[in-house]
């Protein structure tokens, strides 16, 4: 998959919706699998699965979540105002004035209110007011709002996609549909390769909130390893060095006690070789992915996890570096090539 190709993708994928159960970014997934005449499927909890049948009976999955942050509507007040909570760790200080989607009976676009600041006092101007002072205006009439929304509905970010300078996308929900985008371009060079063993792509659902996908998968399929690839903190000038990485640099590879040190020194190994530019991320305890939902499921399951550099997490102006996408995309093909 060339980066033309990687851009369109990571474009349709960012401006479809996933949140839980919700959404339909999980048809995108399943769309560009038959597209690579791949039999997929949309499992019980919202996963999306294909298998790749290769040479040798080694069994890799291949793991990226699908799942986005979100807000659940909890109020539906009688003058039409939608009042929302928290679902998947969103921050509160972005909110006001943001632009979104509700997903109710049909999608719904609104836009997040908050008390002028002339009517607020001292006390209010100088503190990031909570949630439920928040609300969501649609701007349509409160019948035709308690119509089509309704309590326990979802609401994500107004999907938008801009190309910025260079190989730079911004979008929300980058996290972690550019690791999917990354998985797919995995997939696609593996079938044209000739894949070395069996794969099981998983873009697992519910990361955000229970790893309910990953747990699912890892439990029921017969795997001998995992790569979890997901996204890690870009540069930022509040940063310590050692809490982020930069963009343009490369993949991450996690080293931590989840990751066995054989897989740590493979993946290593196979970026040298490639003269593929790579950085190290330690993580003393949990990884924060997947990854202890594979690695600690049933007799344990050998798991590596690599990062995509991503600016400004859990926003709806993430930014990502497309070549890093493709080399974390080639580094993986050729680790598999070696493992299997």
């Amino acid at each position: 998959m060339n980066i033309t190709e990687l851009d369109s993708l990571l474009e349709r994928l960012t401006k479809s919706y996933g949140i839980g159960y919700s959404g339909g970014v999980k048809y995108v997934v399943l769309d560009e699998l038959k597209r690579k005449k791949i039999s997929g499927e949309i499992s019980k909890d919202g996963s999306v699965y294909g298998f790749l049948k290769g040479i040798k009976k080694t069994e890799i999955m291949l793991s990226a979540h699908l799942d986005e942050i979100g807000f659940i509507v909890s109020l539906i007040e009688d003058n039409g105002f939608i009042r929302f909570r928290d679902m998947d760790g969103g921050d509160v200080r972005i909110l006001p004035g943001q632009e979104v989607i509700i997903l109710g009976s049909r999608e719904i676009k609104g836009y997040i209110g908050i008390k002028p600041p002339h009517l607020m006092s001292k006390e209010e101007k100088e503190k990031v007011l909570p949630i439920d002072k928040l609300f969501i205006d649609t701007g349509l009439k409160p019948k035709v709002v308690k119509k089509l929304v309704h309590i326990g509905d979802v609401v994500a970010f107004l999907g938008k996609y801009c190309k910025l300078q260079n190989d730079l996308r911004s979008a929300k929900s980058l996290d972690n549909r550019a690791s999917v985008a990354c998985s797919l371009a995995i997939i696609d060079e593996l079938i044209k390769l000739g894949p070395p063993c069996n794969i099981h792509f998983v873009a697992t659902s519910q990361e955000e909130f229970t790893g309910l996908g990953a747990r699912i998968f890892s439990y029921k399929l017969p795997l001998n390893y995992a790569v979890v690839i997901d996204v890690t903190h870009g540069e930022h000038p509040e940063l310590r060095e050692e809490e982020c990485f930069p963009l343009n640099k490369g993949p991450v590879i996690v080293r931590g006690p989840t990751i066995p040190q054989r897989l740590f020194r493979l993946l290593i190994e196979t970026a040298k070789e490639l003269e593929i530019p790579y950085q190290v991320e330690p993580a003393p305890t949990w990884t924060g992915t997947d990854a202890e939902a594979i690695a600690f499921n049933k007799e344990g399951i050998p798991t590596c996890v690599l990062g995509i550099p991503l600016r400004y997490m859990h926003t709806p102006v993430e930014v990502v570096s497309l070549k890093d996408i493709e080399r974390t995309a080639r580094l993986v093909v050729n680790f598999i090539k070696k493992i299997a």
